[in-house]
């Protein structure tokens, strides 16, 4: 008996250090993170009163995906299990999995975030010089300050109130000029949505934004005497504002115990949160707009917005349906509505659903003059990518892309919207609204005219004698033929993938089908394919640009018919770009096949391609230093995009100056995914006997035993990169009158003076030498031989912003490297590029 006495003992002793131990681990006593004090799995810093917590948590508990982490700053509320978030770091890069080794901590006098691979996933971004007792300390008021020392009256080198997310907090002074808050993707995805919140610098007003570009709500301009906005906030007067033209900044102070927070909600509406002294729920005490549907693509594409509904306003337009979401149980249209029945530009069978008194939004349509309402349902039959229309007046209003705001009205309010359907669903969406105008192609109303029984029975008739007749030649026809078809069935796969282009479509992963143009509309747009509109030629064929009936600019890519890329290369382009949404990835617009046409329409970029200006003695004065960066900057972000944030990892395999395409401010933009491959989440690499791209800048690896890698593409990268601080193309590079590889040059150099002699003389000493030596060593880590040694595309961002230690490159062997010689054909690109005539297949060894 004694003894089990002392074993409870030591139970419970052991199970009170347990605890003890856990809520140690739990949380942290300080509020200070420094070089030895890093933050990493369950701990936390809090601030000194106790106020706001800091550390990795999942952004939306019980939410999918449950695996990602971020950095957040929240209320620290003990009795409450709600999450109140008002700051992260990490919005679009979170931890997935490896929570207990990854680290925030101080390096080389900045915050940084490295993940389970050791990988920088976040950082504050600094080049300053600072001492080693770099701190971060979490204030009361909710600010994250970077400190040059222990001391509150050390230099402050970085602040989180600097880089607001969605929420506003009282004293945090948010900078003018760019948007002010930024709300979260959807309620479960912090990443950055399609709403903000700015200041108008003409009307000195609070305005909020969707997608960067559309205002629909303004809080009326700033009164200087009252010091206030004329029209927010409507209620109260315990907030109190102060917009500071001088020092170019906004905020606003609280003069009541209560606690407020301002929060740009990810559905479109700037709320206005209070919670009483010692209280742990919030109250939303105020909203703008109050009227939902007055948030610009509330419902989404398609989506109708009634403001009656107090529930749920929006609903989905007859013909579609709301997507299938990662929140199925919410009310969420963000995503906006799909069709039931894709169009298939098929004239004689599509029709017209009339939906009246709706509000519409025809900032993003085509404008037509017509005298004849017909004439403009026959324009819209006419164009393969019209959804629908509206008349009004003499003008005919035509939707070619997604129709967003729209709004249901009382009667006799609004304008009629007519919806382009597929004929199957005409009957299952006529029981929804006004059946009015259900079907004006002239096609289909001349067979209501048919109702005389003499020329009903005639009719019937003919279709009867020649069904018979048709019965008996096709048993006939398949005795003939059915052995040759079974022969032939193994050659077919193209050819049925050329009827599905052509019939059906290219549909997506998700069931959406891409946009199909007509070659009769493409034929005009480029002006029957003529030199004048001959923007260059690639590899796969000839770029145009062409002006489509909506007006818009646009570059087409026409596949020559001996080109290597076939059906397969097309498709593969097709689906995998559409699905790509970056702003360093050109946007991929339409396509066309037809006969023996394969066309793909993209984006028009006026700068054209970089190797246009980079490579030509005149136009590379154009690109001074700082544009450089900021297309190697941009090319890094787009190629960090495909291998480690998109929906699939993508292995480029033709990254080179001509395939970086330049939009009007000299952003860059990747180009042509004919030969990319998708990888799987944990595959490493692969192996292919079918050699695709140009040589000069395809890895050892790849040329030789056509192993892909992530690593291939570094490679690619890393030539790239000394193209654009040399200005001379690696695969027609000579030095002193001999044909010399680039990669070989640039090794010499940086072997004999760090790289200095590489640089490009149009620079004219225009630049930072400390960035365009570092540029050159780490292109030089790039082109190792070995994968391994290479970095990755994280690790380049990195070193891109932080060049201290880099790693010491190994001399490569330059073994897959052709001379001038071994290049087929010279450049004609003078505009938007596809692929050079470099583009090579080979048997791998």
């Amino acid at each position: 008996m004694e003894i089990c006495k002392k074993n409870v003992f030591f139970i419970y002793l052991g199970v009170l250090m347990f605890f003890s131990i856990q809520v140690s681990n739990f949380s942290s006593a300080t509020d200070t993170i420094t070089t030895d004090q890093p933050l990493s799995g369950t701990h936390t810093i809090v601030s000194n009163g106790d106020i706001f917590e800091l550390g990795f948590f999942n952004a939306a508990p019980g939410f999918y995906p449950r695996n990602a982490y971020y950095i957040c700053m929240l209320y620290k509320q003990v009795f409450s299990s709600t999450l109140t978030i008002v700051w992260i770091a990490n919005r679009e890069y979170p931890v997935r999995g490896g929570l207990f080794s990854s680290h925030l901590m101080i390096s080389n006098g900045n915050l940084i975030l490295q993940n389970e691979r050791n990988k920088a996933i976040w950082s504050t971004g600094l080049n300053s010089s600072s001492s080693n007792d770099v701190q971060a300390v979490l204030l009361d008021n909710g600010n994250l300050e970077l400190r040059d020392g222990p001391n509150s009256s050390a230099a402050v080198l970085w602040r989180s109130f600097d880089h607001p997310s969605d929420t506003w907090l009282p004293g945090a002074k948010l900078k003018l000029g760019s948007p002010l808050l930024t709300s979260w993707k959807s309620s479960t995805d912090p990443s950055p949505g399609q709403y903000s919140l700015e200041v108008d610098s003409k009307t000195n007003s609070l305005v909020m934004v969707w997608n960067g570009s559309k205002s629909y709500w303004s809080s009326g301009p700033w009164d200087d005497r009252l010091k206030t906005f004329k029209g927010f906030p409507e209620t109260g007067t315990d907030l109190s504002f102060k917009l500071n033209l001088n020092e170019s900044y906004i905020t606003y102070t609280v003069s009541s115990t209560s606690t407020y927070r301002l929060v740009m909600g990810f559905s479109g509406q700037l709320m206005q949160y209070k919670r009483e002294a010692n209280a742990q729920e919030w109250s939303m005490i105020e909203s703008a707009p109050k009227d939902r549907c007055e948030v610009y693509n509330y419902c989404g594409s398609f989506g109708i917005c009634n403001n009656k509904s107090q529930k749920d306003p929006c609903r989905c337009a007859p013909g579609f349906n709301k997507p299938l979401t990662e929140e199925p149980y919410l009310n969420i249209f963000y995503g906006g509505c799909v069709r039931k029945t894709y169009l298939r530009c098929n004239k004689e069978n599509d029709t017209f659903f009339a939906i009246d008194n709706i509000k519409l939004d025809t900032g993003s349509t085509t404008a037509v003059w017509t005298s004849l309402v017909m004439a403009c349902a026959n324009a819209c039959l006419d164009n393969c990518v019209c959804n629908a229309y509206t008349y009004d007046g003499g003008k005919c209003f035509m939707w070619t892309t997604n129709a967003f705001n729209l709004q249901q009205l009382d009667a006799n309010q609004g304008h009629t919207f007519f919806l382009r359907l597929a004929a199957p669903n005409t009957s299952t969406a006529t029981s929804n609204i006004s059946p009015a105008a259900l079907n004006i192609s002239p096609a289909t109303s001349n067979k209501a005219k048919t109702k005389d029984p003499k020329v009903r029975r005639i009719v019937l008739a003919v279709v009867l004698s020649s069904l018979l007749a048709a019965a008996v030649f096709f048993v006939g026809l398949y005795c003939c033929i059915s052995s040759r078809i079974r022969t032939k069935r193994t050659q077919t796969d193209e050819k049925q993938q050329s009827r599905e282009l052509l019939e059906g479509g290219i549909i997506d992963d998700d069931g959406e089908q891409i946009c199909h143009l007509n070659l009769r509309d493409i034929i005009p747009a480029t002006n029957a394919f003529s030199e004048e509109n001959k923007l260059g030629e690639g590899g796969f064929g000839p770029v145009y640009k062409g002006k489509l009936p909506n007006g818009m600019d646009v570059a087409i890519k026409r596949l020559s018919k001996q080109s290597s890329q076939g059906l397969t290369e097309f498709k593969n382009e097709v689906i995998l770009i559409i699905k790509l949404q970056h702003k360093n990835l050109v946007r991929l617009l339409g396509y066309c096949v037809e006969g023996d046409e394969k066309l793909l329409i993209y984006e028009y970029m006026p700068n054209k391609s970089l190797d246009v200006l980079l490579f030509d003695s005149l136009k590379c004065r154009e690109l001074d230093w700082d544009k450089r960066m900021k297309i190697i900057n941009g090319t890094t972000r787009g190629l960090q995009y495909l291998h480690e944030d998109s929906r699939h990892r993508i292995i480029h395999r033709d990254l080179k100056a001509s395939n970086i395409l330049l939009d009007d401010e000299m952003n860059p933009k990747i180009s042509d995914f004919g030969t990319a491959r998708i990888f799987g989440c944990k595959q490493i690499d692969d192996s292919t006997q079918r050699i695709v791209g140009t040589f000069g800048y395809m890895s050892p690896e790849y040329a030789l035993g056509g192993v892909i890698s992530e690593k291939s593409d570094i490679y690619s990268f890393g030539v790239l990169l000394l193209e654009i601080i040399s200005g001379k193309k690696a695969t027609r590079f000579v030095h002193n009158d001999q044909k010399y590889s680039l990669v070989a040059y640039a090794w010499e150099s940086w072997c004999e003076t760090e790289g200095v002699s590489i640089i490009d003389e149009a620079l004219c000493g225009s630049y930072s030498l400390k960035e365009v030596m570092s540029c050159v060593h780490i292109a030089l880590l790039c082109v190792q031989d070995h994968p391994k040694d290479r970095p990755t595309i994280s690790q380049i961002v990195y070193m891109l912003s932080n060049d201290n230690n880099l790693p010491i490159p190994k001399q490569p062997t330059f073994s897959n490297v052709l001379t001038g010689d071994q290049q087929s054909g010279s450049s004609k690109l003078s505009s938007f590029s596809i692929n050079e005539a470099t583009q090579t297949e080979i048997e791998a060894r």
